[in-house]
């Protein structure tokens, strides 16, 4: 469902002024290559044809889930960064982020009203069905989001270790809210005994596996968050 707009840009080594096009909606959880390029930082540049520079150019726009394309001014041969206000949203881990320009941030509650208002009426209709139960956060600058992004990409990378020594356990594996799994720093799934759900069963459960392999921080931050429990209930786990 990937749409694009085309926007004003003027390089500012040559002052040519062109269109340039941007994408303004486009689905995270679908387009992983461009997931890539938020995390490579490819974004927001742009390449002048006759000057032959890089350089950084900001303007507002609504844009949902990751993209950031390369963009050629046709008349200077400059490259150019582009930062703009965008929608985030990936669905599969309930992650929903409007992303502003650093120099943004110095209007906070100006720019987090004025998406706000751009949010809500289309709210009902985007993400019907989609799951979506997170508050939307408020980042200012692409920094931001790519540094959540790697932590994202880290900790499945790291859930993924885990799953494969579970299931070689045979042991089932339950999911955990992905909300929850950034609070406390833990996987985003939850090794469980087949035919039991407890906290006490799935403690024992974490427990044997980072007994084999401790090299899984954030396994040991899930044994440590079901040795806290109060009872024997576990209210990060996606039901």
């Amino acid at each position: 469902m990937a749409t694009k707009g085309i926007f004003r840009v003027e390089c500012p080594h040559c002052g040519e002024g062109f269109d340039a096009d941007f994408w303004t909606v486009v689905r995270g959880d679908r387009d992983h290559e461009v997931k890539e390029l938020i995390l490579s930082g490819e974004f927001d540049l742009l390449v002048c044809p006759k000057c032959e520079e890089m350089v950084q150019h900001e303007e507002p726009f609504l844009y949902i889930d990751p993209q950031f394309d390369l963009l050629v001014c046709p008349k200077c041969e400059e490259m150019v960064q582009h930062e703009e206000p965008f929608l985030y949203i990936d669905p599969h881990r309930d992650l929903l982020a409007f992303v502003m320009p650093e120099s943004y941030e110095k209007e906070k509650e100006k720019w987090i009203s004025r998406m706000n208002a751009d949010y809500e009426p289309v709210k009902a209709s985007l993400f019907a069905g989609q799951g979506l139960t997170a508050d939307p956060l408020y980042l200012f600058g692409l920094g931001q989001l790519t540094a959540r992004l790697e932590n994202d990409r880290d900790r499945e990378e790291e859930t993924d270790v885990m799953e494969f020594m579970a299931r070689e356990e045979g042991l089932n594996l339950l999911p955990v809210n992905p909300v929850a799994a950034r609070e406390l720093d833990i996987p985003f799934t939850l090794p469980m005994p087949a035919g039991l759900f407890s906290r006490a069963a799935g403690l024992k459960a974490a427990e044997g596996l980072y007994a084999k392999n401790d090299a899984l921080p954030r396994l040991k931050k899930l044994v440590e968050a079901l040795k806290a429990g109060k009872d024997d209930t576990i209210p990060f786990v996606k039901i």
